[in-house]
C-alpha cells in the first residue's frame, strides 16, 4: 500500500514537467507540419512560437517557464546542428520571447501564492466556524441536563468532556483503550446505548478489533448497508421505516463516523441495541456532537503532542491552533501574535481573570496557568498583528479602570508579547512564558 501511494506520489509530481514538455514541443511539431524549412515560424507575421512557454508560464510559474524556454533553445541548437535549421540563432527573438515567459510566471506565481493564502484562511475559518457551532452545542445540551437531572446526574456534560480532553492530552491523542473507555462511559451515559462498539479507521479502511464496547458483542461488517452510508456521507447513519426499502437490511441501529473539522474520519461508533425511545433526533445529535468533539481534540492533542508533554495544563485547542498559526506564518506569512500576562495574587485575581475572559474575540484563545507565586494567563490572537495586543491591554486597562479604579501596574499586571514567527513553537511559546523576550 505504501509503495502504491508512493508511486502515484511520484506520477503526481511529474505530471508537470511531461506538460511542460509536450506544450513546448507541440508548436514547434505544428510549425514543422505546415513548413517544414520554418518549424519556429520565423516568417510567420505573429510569433507563435512563445503559446507554449506562455502557457506553461501561466499554468505553473517561473521555474516551468524557464525550463520551457531552454527546451526551444535546445531544440534549435539540435535542429541547426543537424542541418534542418538554415539561420542564425536569433537572440533577440528569443530573449524577448523569454522576457515574456518571465513577466507571465512571476504573475502565476503571485497569484498561486495568494490563492493558497485564502483558501488557507477560507479553511481555517470553517475549522473554527464547526468548533464553535459543536462547543455551542454542548453548553447548551450541558445546561439542559444539569436543569433536569441535577441530583440523580451532578457532574454536567463538559466537565465529563474535560475530563476526556485532559485524558486525552495526557495520552498524546492516541485512541487508546482509557481514552476510549472514558467516551464509551459518557456516550453511555448521556445517549443510553445498551450495546455499541466503537471501530478505529485507518487509512479509509474500518479495522476489525474494536476500541471499546459496551454491553453484547458487536461485530464489524464492513459491507452493512448502514455502515457504508455513514462512512461515505460523513453523516450520522440510522435505522428508520421510511428509509430502507424491503430488500435492504442492516445489523445496525446507528452508525456514527467519528470525523474531525477537517474531514479526516477517525473511528465509527456502531450501535446495535439501545431503548426504543432514546432513538430520536436529540439523541443522534447528541451522539454526533460527543464523537466530534473527541475527534477534534484527539487530532488536536496528536498535532502538538510535545507541548503538551512540556505544559500538560495547556488547553488542546490552544497549542493545536498555536502550531497551525505558526504553521501558516512559515508557508503562507500570514501573522499572528502571543500575549502572556502576569497577574499577582491579589483578593481581585479570580474577577480579573473573569475579566481577562470576557475580553477575548472570537478567534482569540485563552490558557490560564496558575504558578502558585503569579498567574499566568496566555493569549492566542490568530491573524493579528501588533495592534491587536495593543488593543487588548487597552480594553483591560480600561476595564479595570471602571471596575476597580486601578491601572495595570496598581492591580499587579505586566504584560509581554510576541509576534510568532517561523521558528519553532514550542521555544517561542516557552521564551515568553519565562520572561526571556
Amino acid at each position: 500500500m505504501k509503495h502504491a501511494n508512493s508511486d502515484q506520489s511520484l506520477f503526481l509530481r511529474g505530471v508537470p514537467w511531461l506538460e511542460t514538455v509536450v506544450i513546448t514541443l507541440l508548436v514547434p511539431a505544428i510549425g514543422a507540419l505546415l513548413d517544414s524549412s520554418d518549424p519556429f515560424f520565423m516568417g510567420a507575421q505573429f510569433p507563435w512560437l512563445w503559446f507554449g512557454p506562455l502557457l506553461v508560464a501561466l499554468r505553473y510559474g517561473i521555474s516551468k517557464a524557464l525550463s520551457s524556454v531552454s527546451l526551444l533553445v535546445l531544440l534549435w541548437l539540435v535542429l541547426s546542428w543537424s542541418g534542418l535549421v538554415k539561420e542564425f540563432f536569433p537572440l533577440n527573438f528569443m530573449l524577448g520571447g523569454t522576457l515574456m515567459a518571465l513577466v507571465a510566471g512571476q504573475f502565476s506565481s503571485v497569484w498561486s501564492t495568494r490563492l493558497r493564502r485564502s483558501d488557507q484562511l477560507s479553511r481555517h475559518a470553517t475549522e473554527r466556524f464547526e468548533q464553535l457551532s459543536r462547543a455551542y452545542f454542548v453548553v447548551r445540551l450541558s445546561h439542559d441536563r444539569l436543569e433536569q437531572n441535577l441530583i440523580s446526574r451532578p457532574v454536567t456534560l463538559r466537565q465529563a468532556m474535560n475530563e476526556m480532553r485532559t485524558l486525552m492530552a495526557k495520552t498524546g491523542g492516541e485512541l487508546s483503550a482509557a481514552t476510549t473507555g472514558e467516551l464509551m462511559s459518557i456516550l453511555v451515559n448521556y445517549c443510553s446505548l445498551t450495546s455499541a462498539a466503537l471501530y478505529p479507521v485507518k487509512s479509509g479502511k474500518l479495522l476489525p478489533e474494536p476500541l471499546a464496547k459496551c454491553g453484547q458483542d458487536t461485530p464489524c461488517l464492513p459491507d452493512d448497508l448502514l455502515l457504508r452510508s455513514a462512512m461515505e456521507s460523513g453523516h450520522t447513519a440510522y435505522q428508520s421505516a421510511d428509509r430502507l426499502r424491503e430488500d435492504q437490511h442492516s445489523r445496525y441501529l446507528v452508525a456514527a463516523p467519528m470525523i474531525t473539522c477537517s474531514g479526516k474520519l477517525l473511528g465509527v461508533l456502531l450501535v446495535t441495541d439501545m431503548p426504543f425511545m432514546a432513538l430520536n433526533r436529540e439523541t443522534l445529535q447528541i451522539l454526533g456532537v460527543l464523537l466530534a468533539y473527541a475527534a477534534d481534540h484527539t487530532e488536536a492533542a496528536d498535532s502538538a503532542g510535545q507541548l503538551f508533554k512540556v505544559y500538560p495544563d495547556c488547553p488542546t485547542v490552544f497549542g493545536a491552533e498555536l502550531f497551525k498559526m505558526v504553521r501558516l506564518r512559515r508557508d503562507l506569512d500570514i501573522h499572528s501574535s502571543l500575549l502572556v500576562l502576569n497577574i499577582a495574587p491579589t483578593p481581585q485575581l479570580e474577577e480579573i481573570c473573569l475579566m481577562l475572559e470576557r475580553q477575548l474575540r472570537g478567534l482569540d484563545h485563552g490558557w490560564r496557568r496558575d504558578l502558585g507565586w503569579t498567574v499566568q494567563f496566555a493569549v492566542l490572537m490568530p491573524f493579528s498583528g501588533p495592534a491587536a495586543t495593543e488593543g487588548f491591554v487597552l480594553r483591560l486597562e480600561t476595564a479595570l479602570q471602571r471596575q476597580f479604579s486601578q491601572d495595570l501596574k496598581s492591580a499587579g499586571i505586566t504584560s509581554k508579547s510576541l509576534f510568532l514567527t517561523a521558528e519553532e513553537p514550542m521555544m517561542q511559546l516557552a521564551d515568553l512564558l519565562a520572561g526571556e523576550r
